[in-house]
């Protein structure tokens, strides 16, 4: 799994801005991960299942509920702090969570988690095999096609198909004005060096694999040595919209630990070009060279 922290010692204000903005980066070009109820997919239809320490975080109502649960939240204030608290209840299975906690409440035994219920989007999430499992139901994950599996027990006939995991680059349907921006007549490599401005409007950052990195300012030009290594994130917002165009742009010999058919790509690119990485709006995940991306850009 991708390390998300950066270490700018600068102060504590721009380390806050700096670390927020290569996480925001970071999720929003993350793996799509799909979650199944007994062969059956589950639709988030805002909020989207994301990763956090090698673990699935999903807005807990809607797995909560397509297994027959109930969810309700209470918010009580201490003093200056506001506690949040989510309740689930399954017959007599009872979870009971504070936002930002590792300690949860199952029965009347206290569970330490590895991550802490959060709060994303308006909604929250929790550590998906957790709950599940707290429910009684069985979870397991296949790696490459970045699925969730979580069985009751029920026998599986007709299971929903799983969009393929990994494929040849592709745009997110509609959504090109950043790669308009960035692919034509901007990011080139010359003399083993990448170098691009970016876009007003857009955000981006760098990270290096030992965890530092830097956040960009639009309309500012950037070069980095194809020897570095690590990843650089680059995504714009549509108003009025819930999808973000975003592109993760590797290093060669950049080390990519969540997905090994993406990292074998990695290695196997040119030393004189870099990976492409994004998914589309289906959710299957795509990556090409430079070199391709700009061709198939050409088009737009």
């Amino acid at each position: 799994m991708r390390k998300f922290k950066t270490k700018l010692v600068l102060s504590l204000l721009s380390l806050m801005v700096v670390l927020s903005g290569i996480v925001s980066l970071a999720s929003a070009a993350a793996s799509t991960v799909t979650v199944q109820l007994d062969g059956k997919t589950i639709k988030f239809p805002d909020a989207k299942p994301y990763y956090e320490n090698n673990r699935v975080m999903i807005p807990v109502r809607f797995v909560s509920e397509a297994l027959g649960a109930k969810v309700s939240y209470k918010k009580t204030t201490s003093g200056t702090k506001e506690i949040r608290t989510v309740n689930i209840e399954l017959g007599a299975k009872k979870i009971s969570m504070n936002i930002n906690s590792k300690n949860v409440l199952v029965g009347d035994k206290v569970v330490t988690l590895d991550v802490p219920a959060r709060l994303q989007q308006d909604r929250t999430f929790v550590p998906l095999r957790f709950v599940s499992e707290a429910l009684g139901a069985d979870v397991k994950w296949n790696q490459s096609k970045k699925l969730v599996s979580i069985s009751t027990g029920t026998v599986v006939t007709d299971p929903d198909p799983v969009a393929e995991a990994y494929g040849k680059f592709d745009w997110k349907g509609n959504y090109t004005k950043l790669a308009q921006k960035v692919f034509i007549n901007n990011m080139k490599i010359v003399n083993g060096k990448l170098t691009f401005t970016l876009p007003e409007g857009a955000e981006g950052s760098y990270e290096a694999t030992n965890g530092n990195g830097t956040l960009f300012e639009g309309g500012k030009t950037y070069t980095y040595s194809l020897s570095d290594t690590g990843y650089i994130g680059i995504s714009l917002i549509y108003p009025g919209k819930t999808e973000q165009e975003a592109y993760m742009i590797y290093f060669p010999g950049s080390e990519i630990n969540y997905n090994p058919k993406l990292a074998a790509t990695v290695t196997n690119i040119s030393p004189n070009d870099v990976l492409i990485f994004t998914h589309t709006i289906d959710g299957k995940e795509v990556a090409g060279t430079l070199t391709e991306v700009q061709k198939l850009a050409a088009s737009l």
